[in-house]
Protein backbone atom coordinates (compact mmCIF):
# COMPACT_ATOMS: atom_id res chain seq x y z
CA UNK A 1 0.00 0.00 0.00
CA UNK A 2 1.59 3.20 -1.06
CA UNK A 3 1.76 6.15 0.87
CA UNK A 4 -1.05 7.99 -0.67
CA UNK A 5 -3.11 5.19 -0.42
CA UNK A 6 -2.53 5.07 3.89
CA UNK A 7 -3.72 8.74 3.97
CA UNK A 8 -7.06 7.75 1.89
CA UNK A 9 -7.82 5.05 4.77
CA UNK A 10 -6.60 6.79 7.58
CA UNK A 11 -8.80 9.93 6.42
CA UNK A 12 -11.57 7.33 5.81
CA UNK A 13 -11.15 6.22 9.63
CA UNK A 14 -11.18 9.63 10.86
CA UNK A 15 -14.61 10.86 9.40
CA UNK A 16 -15.79 7.23 11.08
CA UNK A 17 -15.19 8.23 14.43
CA UNK A 18 -15.99 11.66 14.29
CA UNK A 19 -19.05 11.28 12.51
CA UNK A 20 -20.06 8.74 15.26
CA UNK A 21 -19.43 11.22 18.02
CA UNK A 22 -20.90 13.93 16.16
CA UNK A 23 -23.67 12.76 14.19
CA UNK A 24 -25.59 15.78 13.95
CA UNK A 25 -22.67 17.59 12.20
CA UNK A 26 -21.62 15.18 9.63
CA UNK A 27 -24.93 14.19 9.12
CA UNK A 28 -25.56 17.95 7.78
CA UNK A 29 -22.21 17.50 5.45
CA UNK A 30 -24.05 14.19 4.32
CA UNK A 31 -27.42 16.46 3.30
CA UNK A 32 -25.47 19.40 1.72
CA UNK A 33 -23.16 16.75 -0.52
CA UNK A 34 -26.42 15.20 -1.89
CA UNK A 35 -28.27 18.31 -2.99
CA UNK A 36 -25.65 20.70 -3.05
CA UNK A 37 -24.05 20.43 -7.12
CA UNK A 38 -20.47 21.72 -7.51
CA UNK A 39 -20.52 23.54 -10.43
CA UNK A 40 -19.13 21.86 -13.39
CA UNK A 41 -15.43 22.75 -15.16
CA UNK A 42 -15.97 23.83 -18.75
CA UNK A 43 -17.30 21.24 -21.08
CA UNK A 44 -14.54 20.80 -24.25
CA UNK A 45 -16.95 18.30 -26.22
CA UNK A 46 -19.82 20.04 -28.25
CA UNK A 47 -19.00 23.65 -27.51
CA UNK A 48 -20.24 24.26 -30.48
CA UNK A 49 -23.37 22.23 -30.29
CA UNK A 50 -26.24 25.06 -29.18
CA UNK A 51 -24.35 27.49 -30.88
CA UNK A 52 -27.41 28.66 -33.13
CA UNK A 53 -29.70 27.96 -30.92
CA UNK A 54 -32.58 30.29 -29.30
CA UNK A 55 -32.57 30.94 -25.95
CA UNK A 56 -35.22 31.32 -23.30
CA UNK A 57 -35.37 32.08 -19.53
CA UNK A 58 -38.28 30.07 -17.23
CA UNK A 59 -38.34 30.93 -13.67
CA UNK A 60 -39.26 28.08 -11.17
CA UNK A 61 -39.70 29.19 -7.56
CA UNK A 62 -37.71 31.76 -8.02
CA UNK A 63 -34.69 30.72 -9.96
CA UNK A 64 -34.16 31.46 -13.77
CA UNK A 65 -33.48 28.27 -15.42
CA UNK A 66 -32.25 28.47 -18.91
CA UNK A 67 -33.21 26.62 -22.19
CA UNK A 68 -31.83 26.17 -25.47
CA UNK A 69 -33.94 25.14 -28.69
CA UNK A 70 -34.21 25.16 -32.47
CA UNK A 71 -36.10 23.57 -35.10
CA UNK A 72 -39.63 22.50 -36.23
CA UNK A 73 -40.44 19.16 -35.38
CA UNK A 74 -41.29 16.78 -33.22
CA UNK A 75 -39.86 18.47 -29.97
CA UNK A 76 -37.31 16.61 -28.07
CA UNK A 77 -35.71 17.40 -24.51
CA UNK A 78 -32.47 16.67 -23.74
CA UNK A 79 -31.68 16.41 -19.95
CA UNK A 80 -28.39 16.74 -18.22
CA UNK A 81 -26.99 14.43 -15.45
CA UNK A 82 -25.79 15.60 -11.99
CA UNK A 83 -22.64 18.42 -12.11
CA UNK A 84 -23.15 18.82 -15.73
CA UNK A 85 -24.95 21.09 -18.08
CA UNK A 86 -26.68 21.39 -21.48
CA UNK A 87 -23.89 20.68 -23.39
CA UNK A 88 -23.40 16.98 -21.46
CA UNK A 89 -25.95 15.73 -24.34
CA UNK A 90 -24.57 18.09 -27.17
CA UNK A 91 -23.52 14.26 -29.01
CA UNK A 92 -27.37 13.64 -29.99
CA UNK A 93 -28.27 17.72 -31.61
CA UNK A 94 -26.66 17.47 -35.16
CA UNK A 95 -28.36 13.60 -35.34
CA UNK A 96 -31.84 14.70 -33.82
CA UNK A 97 -31.78 17.54 -36.17
CA UNK A 98 -30.74 15.94 -39.49
CA UNK A 99 -33.47 13.75 -38.43
CA UNK A 100 -35.75 16.33 -38.70
CA UNK A 101 -36.56 16.70 -35.04
CA UNK A 102 -36.72 19.93 -32.95
CA UNK A 103 -34.24 20.05 -30.12
CA UNK A 104 -33.95 21.50 -26.83
CA UNK A 105 -32.02 21.16 -23.69
CA UNK A 106 -31.88 23.36 -20.10
CA UNK A 107 -29.53 23.50 -17.64
CA UNK A 108 -31.12 22.23 -14.16
CA UNK A 109 -30.92 24.30 -11.10
CA UNK A 110 -27.51 24.91 -9.37
CA UNK A 111 -26.13 23.91 -12.63
CA UNK A 112 -24.29 25.46 -15.19
CA UNK A 113 -26.23 28.86 -16.29
CA UNK A 114 -29.16 28.37 -14.03
CA UNK A 115 -29.61 30.46 -10.46
CA UNK A 116 -29.83 28.36 -7.29
CA UNK A 117 -26.87 26.50 -4.79
CA UNK A 118 -29.47 23.50 -4.03
CA UNK A 119 -30.72 20.79 -6.50
CA UNK A 120 -33.10 18.77 -4.56
CA UNK A 121 -34.61 16.25 -6.47
CA UNK A 122 -38.47 17.81 -6.66
CA UNK A 123 -36.96 21.54 -7.20
CA UNK A 124 -35.19 19.74 -10.64
CA UNK A 125 -38.27 18.03 -11.63
CA UNK A 126 -40.26 20.76 -11.46
CA UNK A 127 -37.85 22.27 -14.00
CA UNK A 128 -37.95 19.80 -16.37
CA UNK A 129 -41.84 19.80 -16.22
CA UNK A 130 -41.84 23.65 -16.54
CA UNK A 131 -39.37 23.81 -19.55
CA UNK A 132 -40.95 21.04 -21.03
CA UNK A 133 -44.68 22.73 -20.53
CA UNK A 134 -43.44 26.13 -22.56
CA UNK A 135 -42.32 23.40 -25.32
CA UNK A 136 -44.99 22.42 -28.00
CA UNK A 137 -46.18 19.17 -27.59
CA UNK A 138 -43.05 16.71 -26.34
CA UNK A 139 -42.37 13.74 -28.51
CA UNK A 140 -39.52 12.55 -26.42
CA UNK A 141 -37.28 13.12 -23.34
CA UNK A 142 -33.47 12.28 -23.47
CA UNK A 143 -32.28 12.08 -20.05
CA UNK A 144 -28.30 11.08 -18.13
CA UNK A 145 -28.06 10.39 -14.64
CA UNK A 146 -29.98 11.82 -12.06
CA UNK A 147 -31.49 14.05 -15.10
CA UNK A 148 -33.66 10.54 -15.69
CA UNK A 149 -34.54 9.80 -12.20
CA UNK A 150 -35.91 13.58 -11.91
CA UNK A 151 -37.29 13.46 -16.21
CA UNK A 152 -39.99 10.48 -14.17
CA UNK A 153 -40.25 12.39 -11.12
CA UNK A 154 -41.26 15.08 -13.28
CA UNK A 155 -43.59 12.95 -15.53
CA UNK A 156 -44.98 11.48 -12.11
CA UNK A 157 -45.86 14.00 -9.99
CA UNK A 158 -45.55 17.41 -11.98
CA UNK A 159 -47.39 16.78 -15.41
CA UNK A 160 -44.62 16.34 -17.80
CA UNK A 161 -46.01 14.65 -20.86
CA UNK A 162 -44.40 13.05 -23.94
CA UNK A 163 -44.54 9.56 -25.96
CA UNK A 164 -41.34 8.29 -25.76
CA UNK A 165 -38.62 8.62 -22.59
CA UNK A 166 -34.96 7.87 -22.95
CA UNK A 167 -32.75 6.98 -20.00
CA UNK A 168 -29.66 6.75 -20.38
CA UNK A 169 -27.31 5.24 -16.83
CA UNK A 170 -30.31 6.45 -14.49
CA UNK A 171 -30.44 5.15 -10.83
CA UNK A 172 -32.86 3.12 -9.36
CA UNK A 173 -33.47 4.52 -5.85
CA UNK A 174 -32.61 7.97 -4.33
CA UNK A 175 -31.51 6.71 -0.74
CA UNK A 176 -29.09 4.17 -2.25
CA UNK A 177 -27.61 7.12 -4.18
CA UNK A 178 -27.78 9.52 -0.55
CA UNK A 179 -25.98 6.31 1.36
CA UNK A 180 -23.97 4.57 -1.31
CA UNK A 181 -22.25 8.67 -1.15
CA UNK A 182 -22.66 8.23 2.75
CA UNK A 183 -20.94 5.62 2.90
CA UNK A 184 -18.02 6.30 0.29
CA UNK A 185 -16.92 9.69 2.65
CA UNK A 186 -16.95 7.75 5.65
CA UNK A 187 -19.87 8.40 7.39
CA UNK A 188 -20.65 6.64 10.31
CA UNK A 189 -24.70 4.53 10.59
CA UNK A 190 -25.12 7.48 13.48
CA UNK A 191 -24.15 10.36 10.83
CA UNK A 192 -26.31 8.70 8.53
CA UNK A 193 -29.41 8.29 10.03
CA UNK A 194 -29.23 11.98 10.83
CA UNK A 195 -28.68 12.86 7.41
CA UNK A 196 -32.13 10.49 6.36
CA UNK A 197 -33.73 13.09 8.74
CA UNK A 198 -32.38 16.07 7.41
CA UNK A 199 -33.13 15.23 3.72
CA UNK A 200 -36.46 14.06 4.42
CA UNK A 201 -37.04 17.66 5.94
CA UNK A 202 -35.70 19.13 3.45
CA UNK A 203 -37.13 16.98 0.41
CA UNK A 204 -40.60 17.09 2.30
CA UNK A 205 -40.25 13.34 1.95
CA UNK A 206 -38.64 10.70 3.03
CA UNK A 207 -36.33 9.28 0.96
CA UNK A 208 -38.24 5.79 -0.08
CA UNK A 209 -40.86 7.77 -2.08
CA UNK A 210 -38.05 8.93 -4.92
CA UNK A 211 -37.83 5.49 -6.67
CA UNK A 212 -37.70 5.14 -10.33
CA UNK A 213 -39.00 1.71 -10.96
CA UNK A 214 -42.03 2.59 -8.95
CA UNK A 215 -42.78 5.77 -11.21
CA UNK A 216 -41.47 4.19 -14.81
CA UNK A 217 -44.70 2.15 -13.48
CA UNK A 218 -46.92 4.52 -13.08
CA UNK A 219 -46.46 6.99 -16.01
CA UNK A 220 -48.04 6.25 -19.70
CA UNK A 221 -45.00 6.34 -22.69
CA UNK A 222 -42.29 4.20 -24.50
CA UNK A 223 -39.53 3.68 -22.69
CA UNK A 224 -35.91 2.92 -23.72
CA UNK A 225 -33.42 2.43 -21.12
CA UNK A 226 -29.45 2.38 -21.61
CA UNK A 227 -27.22 1.48 -19.00
CA UNK A 228 -23.14 -0.22 -19.26
CA UNK A 229 -22.42 -3.32 -16.90
CA UNK A 230 -19.19 -1.43 -16.41
CA UNK A 231 -21.08 1.65 -15.09
CA UNK A 232 -19.39 2.55 -12.15
CA UNK A 233 -21.57 5.45 -10.79
CA UNK A 234 -24.69 3.63 -10.90
CA UNK A 235 -24.63 0.10 -10.86
CA UNK A 236 -26.28 -2.26 -13.50
CA UNK A 237 -28.57 -4.18 -10.80
CA UNK A 238 -30.12 -0.63 -10.93
CA UNK A 239 -31.55 -0.34 -14.73
CA UNK A 240 -32.31 -4.01 -14.66
CA UNK A 241 -35.08 -3.02 -11.56
CA UNK A 242 -35.78 -0.09 -13.67
CA UNK A 243 -36.37 -2.49 -16.77
CA UNK A 244 -38.58 -4.95 -14.22
CA UNK A 245 -40.97 -2.39 -13.02
CA UNK A 246 -42.70 -2.21 -17.04
CA UNK A 247 -42.97 -3.07 -20.48
CA UNK A 248 -39.53 -1.18 -21.61
CA UNK A 249 -36.59 -1.44 -24.56
CA UNK A 250 -33.95 -2.25 -22.78
CA UNK A 251 -30.33 -1.58 -24.54
CA UNK A 252 -27.27 -3.22 -21.96
CA UNK A 253 -23.76 -2.12 -22.99
CA UNK A 254 -20.47 -4.59 -21.82
CA UNK A 255 -18.65 -1.09 -21.94
CA UNK A 256 -19.46 2.32 -22.17
CA UNK A 257 -19.05 3.24 -18.23
CA UNK A 258 -21.62 6.29 -16.78
CA UNK A 259 -20.73 9.00 -19.65
CA UNK A 260 -18.99 7.48 -22.92
CA UNK A 261 -22.56 6.22 -23.87
CA UNK A 262 -23.80 10.30 -24.36
CA UNK A 263 -21.17 10.51 -27.61
CA UNK A 264 -21.12 6.91 -28.93
CA UNK A 265 -22.66 7.19 -32.73
CA UNK A 266 -24.38 3.72 -32.22
CA UNK A 267 -26.09 4.24 -29.49
CA UNK A 268 -27.15 7.99 -30.73
CA UNK A 269 -28.23 6.35 -33.66
CA UNK A 270 -30.24 3.45 -31.47
CA UNK A 271 -31.78 5.95 -29.88
CA UNK A 272 -33.19 7.54 -32.58
CA UNK A 273 -33.91 4.14 -33.62
CA UNK A 274 -36.54 3.77 -30.85
CA UNK A 275 -37.89 7.49 -31.33
CA UNK A 276 -39.63 6.43 -34.27
CA UNK A 277 -41.26 3.11 -33.01
CA UNK A 278 -44.59 3.00 -33.74
CA UNK A 279 -46.90 2.11 -30.49
CA UNK A 280 -47.78 -1.00 -31.81
CA UNK A 281 -44.49 -2.47 -32.03
CA UNK A 282 -43.56 -1.16 -28.60
CA UNK A 283 -46.31 -2.89 -26.85
CA UNK A 284 -44.30 -5.73 -25.11
CA UNK A 285 -40.78 -5.80 -23.56
CA UNK A 286 -37.86 -6.27 -26.45
CA UNK A 287 -36.11 -7.95 -23.83
CA UNK A 288 -32.30 -7.68 -22.93
CA UNK A 289 -30.05 -6.96 -25.17
CA UNK A 290 -26.33 -6.18 -25.90
CA UNK A 291 -25.08 -3.52 -27.92
CA UNK A 292 -23.70 -4.62 -30.71
CA UNK A 293 -20.17 -2.65 -31.01
CA UNK A 294 -19.56 -3.91 -27.03
CA UNK A 295 -20.49 -7.30 -27.24
CA UNK A 296 -21.73 -10.74 -29.27
CA UNK A 297 -25.39 -10.33 -29.62
CA UNK A 298 -26.75 -11.70 -26.51
CA UNK A 299 -31.25 -11.55 -25.98
CA UNK A 300 -31.87 -13.01 -22.73
CA UNK A 301 -35.86 -13.27 -22.28
CA UNK A 302 -35.97 -12.40 -18.64
CA UNK A 303 -34.70 -9.93 -16.73
CA UNK A 304 -32.25 -10.77 -13.89
CA UNK A 305 -33.15 -11.59 -10.16
CA UNK A 306 -32.84 -8.11 -8.45
CA UNK A 307 -30.76 -7.90 -5.66
CA UNK A 308 -30.03 -4.81 -3.22
CA UNK A 309 -26.77 -3.70 -4.39
CA UNK A 310 -24.16 -0.95 -2.42
CA UNK A 311 -24.03 2.41 -3.83
CA UNK A 312 -20.65 3.06 -2.54
CA UNK A 313 -18.22 4.83 -4.45
CA UNK A 314 -21.14 6.83 -6.22
CA UNK A 315 -19.11 9.78 -7.81
CA UNK A 316 -20.54 11.69 -10.82
CA UNK A 317 -16.45 12.38 -11.45
CA UNK A 318 -15.79 9.04 -13.60
CA UNK A 319 -14.29 10.16 -17.01
CA UNK A 320 -15.91 10.75 -20.04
Amino acid sequence: MNSHSVTQVMRFKLIQGLSWVFPEYFGAIGTRLFLQPQRAAPVTRWQDAFADFDKSVIEVQGLRIPFWHKGSGPQILLVHGWENDHFALGGFVQPLLDQGYSVAALDLPAHGEADGKDAPLPLMAQAIAAVGQALPALHAVIAHSVGGATSVLAMEEYALKASRLVLIGAPQAASKQAIGQALASGLSSRAIKRMERQLQHRLAAPLEHFQVDRGLGRIDCQVLLVHAHDDRVVPIRAAQKNAAARASQTLWLDQGGHNRPLGDPLVIGSVIDFLKISRRKNRHPSGLRYHPRFAQPVVQNSVPQSAEQSYAGLSQAEPS
